[in-house]
């Protein structure tokens, strides 16, 4: 790695690491320049304010969270919705595992700049969705619309496994995360209402 990608690269892990855990008005830049090893000037070389490092960082993470071999983007490369529910929920959870980080900093941008710089990621997820449901096709009821029944299952798979891996309430289910994978299948597929014989 050249040395000013690995100055950057080790501003950004610094950075995480202090945003995470102090937050962002919490955080100095001189703290960050300190765990990462490098000059105060060298950070103010490659950002010209600490939020500017911060908005760069969250585009750095949106770029490998949307990237192609990212665990939801091969689910939906797979099979159709609904037939990959269970998948979703696996990838789901790998995704949280994966990007704990990220997750937490959008927390942090949400708390500390009302969702200044992340509010535009959820403004797209429609469109996202949109493009893999038409790739694909589902079987949904005619009344459901599929692109919102595809973001409402993944976002229930994500915060299911927010509250189990980052909050840290095991079982809060009264199941464990396997089993509430499946269980999640069923209630989406079928519904909640007794079956009619």
């Amino acid at each position: 790695m050249k040395p000013i990608a690995e100055n950057r690269s080790r501003i950004f892990k610094a950075a995480t690491a202090l945003f995470r855990k102090q937050g962002f008005h919490g955080t100095s830049t001189r703290e960050i320049a300190l765990k990462a090893g490098v000059s105060l000037g060298n950070i103010y070389n490659h950002f010209p304010t600490k939020e500017k490092l911060f908005a760069t960082l969250l585009q750095e993470y949106e770029k490998e969270y949307f990237s192609a071999g990212q665990p939801l983007a091969k689910v939906f490369s797979g099979a159709g919705f609904p037939d990959n529910i269970e998948e979703l929920g696996r990838a789901s959870k790998e995704t949280v595992e994966r990007f704990a980080d990220y997750i937490r900093l959008i927390y942090v941008d949400m708390v500390e700049f009302d969702a200044k710089h992340i509010g535009r990621i959820f403004l797209a997820m429609r469109e996202r969705y949109q493009r893999v449901q038409l790739a694909k096709g589902t079987k949904v009821a005619k009344d459901v619309d599929p692109v919102a029944a595809m973001m409402m299952v993944t976002f229930g798979y994500f915060n299911f496994f927010i509250m189990e891996r980052l909050f840290k309430v095991k079982g809060h289910y009264g199941m464990n995360e396997d089993d509430a994978i499946r269980f999640f299948g069923r209630v989406y597929r079928r519904g909640v209402m007794p079956q009619k014989d």
